[in-house]
């Protein structure tokens, strides 16, 4: 659990960890130089499993932060849960469930709660997700390039130690933004997934001092090298994949430069076509017109979706 300035939540994020009718063997807390009073909540929480770490670099560094706790972890399997979002109870149990159907499996997930302030909403996920079962790695990029949102969150997994080394870790100096979703490429890479529909986690879309709200990119998502370099190797049905992935996540960022100033670093020559000629179009727009309309544009959308 990455913590950086999440007095609100910090404290509820962690009894729900301690809740689990499947105890947790530990509970890493890594602080990053909190100033709001959330480290020292934490540390107050009388329980033998909480241990507290501290990262020496100041500011968010969720990436840094995890990956301070996975080499400090003794467990076999890590899962991730941030200082604002929630497990429920049987969290761990359905987790662990899936892990004990197939032993071969490098990571399992479960389906979550998108809840915002006025509302909640479960994870979109493909029609093959409606029942427990085990992924390879082209049918878990199936499901992901099927309603354009990866299987995996990261409140709502957990995976083998030895194979998030095997894998690189999260790429801490090398994203801001989109960092889990690349990491979650290189695990499945190594091995398959088991997915449980059931609904165990809740991802808080609106808390206070959102990392996701503070920081943007207008760079390549780090993923798409990831999958370029895999390409090499693919077979034929994984590198057609992994090329509608790529052109996927590159229409996913130019739709978010849309919302701010400046041009996106993204190239034309990153497109894959002839498929990728409608994120070609949408990149193009997001580089040519100015930025004062496309954030005006942008604004509009916005009002009438929240009208509708």
């Amino acid at each position: 659990m990455p913590l950086y300035n999440k007095a609100a939540h910090v404290r509820a994020a962690i009894e729900s960890a301690l809740a689990q009718s499947y105890s947790a063997h530990e509970i890493l807390v890594i602080d990053n130089g909190s100033t709001d009073g959330g480290r020292e909540l934490a540390a107050a929480i009388d329980d033998a499993r909480i241990k507290l770490l501290d990262l020496a670099a100041p500011g968010p560094g969720g990436y840094a932060g995890r990956n301070v706790g996975i080499r400090a972890a003794s467990g076999d399997w890590i899962a991730f849960l941030d200082a604002d979002d929630l497990w429920q109870s049987d969290h761990l149990a359905v987790l662990a469930e899936c892990i004990s159907a197939d032993l071969e499996v490098r990571a399992a997930a479960t389906r979550f709660d998108h809840v915002f302030d006025d509302r909640s909403q479960p994870q979109r996920i493909a029609a093959q997700l409606d029942r427990t079962r085990s992924l390879d790695f082209a049918d878990f990029l199936e499901a992901w390039l099927a309603v354009r949102e990866c299987p995996m969150w990261t409140g709502a997994i957990a995976i083998r130690r030895d194979t998030l080394f095997e894998a690189g870790l999260f790429p801490e100096g090398r994203a801001v933004r989109g960092g889990d979703k690349d990491l979650w490429l290189r695990v499945l890479a190594k091995g398959s997934l088991c997915y449980d529909p059931r609904v165990t986690a809740r991802f808080h879309r609106d808390s206070d001092n959102k990392v996701s709200k503070s920081t943007t990119t207008l760079d390549l998502p780090c993923l798409v090298d990831t999958a370029r370099a895999m390409l090499a190797e693919a077979p034929p049905r994984e590198a057609a994949l992994l090329r509608r992935l790529v052109n996927q996540e590159i229409a996913h960022y130019a739709r978010y430069a849309m919302k701010y100033p400046g041009r996106t670093a993204i190239r034309l020559g990153d497109v894959y076509l002839p498929e990728g000629t409608g994120t070609a179009a949408l990149l193009l727009a997001a580089k040519l017109i100015p930025a004062s309309l496309r954030q005006s544009g942008h604004a509009l959308r916005s009002r009438l979706r929240a009208r509708a």
